[in-house]
């Protein structure tokens, strides 16, 4: 799905109203300029200077933000080193993970390496491993090039001064990496089936919503779940 950079005038209250998608991934455009995939980075760039001057962040040094960026380092080193011979869209630098704070549920990628977390998100998983499940779904847009490409089944939602633009073949992809990173990196796959399994979906998303679910419980039954208990770290900072 792609966003625009449309402003809607709603302010604060508008930024507030955070829609409950867990799993969903933002793209933004200009009204200037399409992200292709040439403009990657120029866009990210731009799209991270407004929700820096709208959106509540947390500091970058925060305990919290740290401990999502030091989970999502583990999760890159995890595709470096033990998924090989696939080419990847990797950002021109180093992956920046940023919390925001609100407590509705969502995550979202920007492109070049630019993730946003809600505070909310720490209330909604239950345990270490889904958290890791939410990362891993957002890292898995940008390294299979989905702000390269055109949308091809698209619907929208506004939240605030941005259009949220969701393409459900690329959330099936994304799921489907998310998979293979966790496993990779020693989490239990089956997470991500508990994310979006408790994700809530209207009518017109129920149809959707069980096609992501029917394509994991496939991937998943090549996969041996594994025993997991979640950190000392993570549950200090989910209890905060």
């Amino acid at each position: 799905m792609i966003f625009s950079l449309k402003h809607t005038g709603n302010g604060f209250a508008g930024k507030r109203r955070l829609l409950v998608a867990i799993t969903v991934w933002l793209i933004f455009y200009s009204l200037l300029a399409e992200a292709a995939c040439d403009n990657e980075v120029n866009n990210a760039n731009q799209v991270a200077q407004r929700i820096a001057r709208e959106w509540p962040l947390r500091f970058y040094l925060d305990n919290k933000t740290q401990y999502v960026q030091k989970m999502a380092d583990s999760l890159v080193h995890a595709v470096k080193s033990r998924i090989h011979g696939r080419y990847f869209d990797w950002p021109s630098h180093a992956w920046r993970f940023m919390l925001v704070r609100d407590l509705s549920v969502n995550a979202y990628s920007i492109g070049n390496g630019r993730v946003y977390l809600t505070d909310g998100t720490f209330d909604f998983v239950k345990n270490e491993a889904e958290l890791a499940a939410i990362i891993a779904h957002e890292l898995a847009h940008q390294l299979l090039g989905h702000f390269c490409s055109l949308d091809s089944d698209p619907s929208e939602n506004r939240i605030g001064s941005f259009v949220q633009v969701i393409d459900n073949n690329k959330e099936v992809e994304a799921d489907a990496l998310a998979i293979e990173i966790l496993h990779k990196a020693n989490f239990p796959p089956r997470a991500m089936y508990d994310i979006v399994k408790r994700l809530p979906a209207s009518s017109q998303d129920s149809v959707y919503k069980q096609t992501r679910l029917n394509a994991l419980k496939h991937q998943l039954k090549g996969i041996k779940n594994i025993p997991f208990l979640s950190s000392t770290q993570f549950l200090r900072i989910k209890k905060q």
